[in-house]
């Protein structure tokens, strides 16, 4: 169930934008624009920007779960960001050191998600003793739920609790549209659990069918992109979790088209355009692969607005592995030669860089093929 897990890190970024209603404590216009400016920035990875606007609405209206769900999304996809969790398969050499490692939680902010994510349950399933019809707390719970998947599965690994929570969140929301069919921000999550359960093995899919579970992989591509073209707040995240849908089934240019509307959407967001670069090596596109992993370095080079954090060490490891495939040995050494020391290097990156190296100075080394000769019988041989 790792894809459940891992395809729920990209979720969660604008589910609470669609229940963004006035607020009794701010004036009107400020209640339309603040949860969309925090959007702005918390798509654009600028976590503590979008966390003071969030925190700001929690505090004007404190019994509203959407406003404590907004401000534990941002405590927790800070976390991610800072693990490289949210990168996705984006560096397909070197993203195996995300998914063997633990998450290094940082205290402060692990209290602050676990304390406004309880608040926000709590809330929501209060509101729903009182009326289970209840739109918004189904909408409400559904989320929460969802977002609590997303810390089991990738801050504490814990796969069961991950699926538990990701059950509850998917109850809550088929719950939903069986009482509102054009409430499609709620067809999300359904999407994709369904997709998550049809891409498990078969001895185990037969298994999870006689506990009443089954799941289609198609249908479940279905209503995530239901939920890109009709949603509201939701969106964005189903254009993102389509990204991970298509790529999985080898849709490499509809993965790209929805990947280019989202860089085009968030230019500050660095993580777009390399998935971009991303896709196109799974293709087997190499050329235009380096093309995009060059842009994106050139913008990083240059202070892009958004590209502080970029990760140059990997991009280059990623340069120098694709130029070592296509034979340029030479562009290769030079890519591999900077990935220590540059931003966002790491041990393991540096000890698979090396490794590399060590093949491309072997290959180097070895005499050149010799120079064709001609007998004296006319046929040209090789010495």
């Amino acid at each position: 169930m790792r894809i459940l897990s891992r395809a729920i890190g990209w979720m969660g970024m604008g589910w609470a934008l669609a229940a963004a209603a006035q607020n009794n404590a701010l004036s009107g216009e400020q209640a339309r624009q603040l949860p969309a400016q925090g959007f702005e920035h918390f798509y654009s990875l600028e976590y503590d920007e979008a966390t003071r606007i969030f925190e700001r609405l929690r505090d004007a209206d404190p019994g509203d779960p959407y406003a404590h769900h907004r401000v534990a999304l941002a405590y927790l996809y800070k976390q991610l960001y800072r693990a490289g969790v949210l990168e996705g398969d984006l560096f397909g050499a070197s993203n195996g050191f995300f998914r063997t490692k633990k998450i290094k939680v940082d205290p402060a902010l692990d209290r602050s998600f676990q304390q406004s994510s309880q608040t926000s349950i709590r809330l929501c399933e209060q509101r729903l003793k009182r009326d289970k019809k209840d739109e918004e707390a189904l909408y409400a719970c559904g989320v929460a739920y969802a977002t609590r998947a997303t810390y089991q599965g990738l801050v504490e690994r814990s796969v069961f609790d991950s699926m538990g929570s990701a059950s509850r969140a998917n109850d809550f929301h088929s719950r939903l549209v069986q009482i509102d069919p054009r409430y499609y921000d709620a067809y999300l999550v359904p999407g994709l659990y369904e997709f998550a359960l049809g891409s498990l093995p078969g001895p185990l899919k037969v298994l999870l069918f006689f506990t009443g579970l089954s799941g289609e992989k198609a249908r479940g591509i279905r209503l995530v992109e239901s939920v890109a073209q009709w949603g509201n707040g939701a969106r964005y995240d189903a254009q993102i979790l389509l990204t991970v849908m298509y790529r999985r089934e080898r849709r490499f240019p509809d993965a790209r088209r929805t990947l280019e509307a989202l860089a085009a959407a968030f230019p500050r967001n660095f993580v777009f355009p390399l998935e971009i670069a991303s896709i196109h090596r799974a293709a087997g596109e190499a050329e235009e692969a380096i093309r995009k992993y060059d842009r994106v370095l050139g913008q990083a080079q240059q202070g892009a607005p958004g590209y502080q954090d970029t990760p140059v060490a990997r991009i280059h490891y990623e340069l120098g592995d694709l130029y070592r495939k296509k034979g340029d040995l030479e562009s290769a050494r030079r890519h591999l030669q900077q990935v220590a020391g540059s931003r966002g290097s790491t041990p393991d990156l540096e000890r698979e860089s090396a490794l590399l190296q060590q093949q491309i100075e072997q290959s180097l080394k070895q005499p050149e093929n010799a120079e064709p000769a001609v007998p004296s019988n006319g046929q040209v041989t090789r010495r």
